[in-house]
């Protein structure tokens, strides 16, 4: 029922898009060089996203939650605390907004500002209108914009390397951020940028080699287990670990609350193949906290049958 549910308001949230988008014209652009970064909805169709890669100028799909996970993962490009915060946020409306100031809950916890309070800094200014403004909703000053930075890199999608993770997309009409991690923040910046294009004009773009069915087995194991556990799939997500390790895994994913395994899922998907031998993959990432770095190994191992699954958490 619960499986049902959730397509059933996939599915919804795709007709909104469709009524929020506004279609191409073929004269409005010299293809995908014009397109590169932006996202695209299939108006004759269920509205499938699409993203065109600027790196490449080709399509790839972002309709299924794992799709968009897995691009994320394999495009994103890792980006560091002090260069992300030369590109101005930008802020989208909905979700819940305890202290009514604009800025969503989830939002403010990554940025950092006080999700009970309209004014973090009480400088008589809202937290909103200080960081639309490119002012510091958390003390003095403006906030270290670079304009020309943030031009260079619109549509590329970025991974906060110092942190947990965190997916932002550079939004190519206004060259702001938006945060991309959350499924709820993902549809939201396919339904306010998702530029409607026909069958016709999509099928003329190359489409990328990349998806889940071109992934090797280790990867699909790998990625799969971080996306389960990133949704909140712990049955889901033991099934991808060796069965002496599912006790422990069960153990601590039971454990962490949403925000936790969230958490989680993201460190992993920015785990990148660092080691590979026949019967067995490392993939490794760092976490920043404090100051300081820890490095994670996650060991996918090649079993008896030829199945891979992975064999630690840490």
């Amino acid at each position: 029922m619960k499986k049902i549910l959730i397509i059933t308001i996939f599915f919804l949230v795709l007709m909104v898009f469709l009524l929020g988008a506004e279609p191409l014209k073929a004269a409005d652009f010299s293809w995908t060089q014009k397109l590169a970064g932006k996202i695209l909805l299939q108006v004759e169709s269920r509205g499938e996203a699409w993203y065109i890669n600027p790196a490449d100028f080709k399509k790839y799909f972002l309709g299924r939650p794992d799709d968009a996970f897995n691009l994320m993962a394999r495009l994103g490009i890792g980006i560091t605390n002090i260069n992300l915060e030369k590109i101005p946020l930008g802020v989208i409306s909905g979700g819940p907004d305890d202290d009514e100031d604009g800025l969503n809950n989830n939002l403010e916890k990554i940025f950092g500002t006080d999700p009970k309070k309209a004014d973090s800094d009480g400088d008589g200014h809202s937290d909103k209108l200080e960081i639309e403004n490119n002012y510091n909703p958390l003390g003095a000053g403006k906030l270290p914009i670079d304009t020309a930075f943030s031009k260079k890199n619109a549509g590329k999608i970025f991974l906060q390397v110092e942190s947990r993770g965190e997916a932002w997309y550079i939004n190519p009409l206004d060259n702001k951020k938006y945060f991309l991690s959350r499924p709820s923040d993902a549809f939201a910046v396919m339904k306010n940028f998702g530029l409607g294009i026909s069958d016709a004009n999509l099928s003329q773009i190359p489409a990328g080699s990349f998806s889940t069915t071109t992934l090797l087995a280790e990867e699909k194991i790998f990625y799969s287990a971080a996306s389960a556990i990133m949704t909140g799939q712990t049955a889901k997500a033991l099934a991808y670990f060796t069965p002496e390790m599912q006790t422990s895994v069960n153990y601590t994913l039971n454990f962490l609350d949403a925000e936790g395994k969230f958490n989680l899922g993201n460190i992993m998907a920015g785990a990148k193949l660092v080691s590979s031998a026949s019967n067995e993959k490392i993939y490794s990432t760092s976490v920043y906290y404090a100051g300081y770095a820890a490095v994670l190994n996650f060991r996918v191992k090649k079993q008896p049958d030829g199945k891979w699954l992975l064999a630690n958490l840490n």
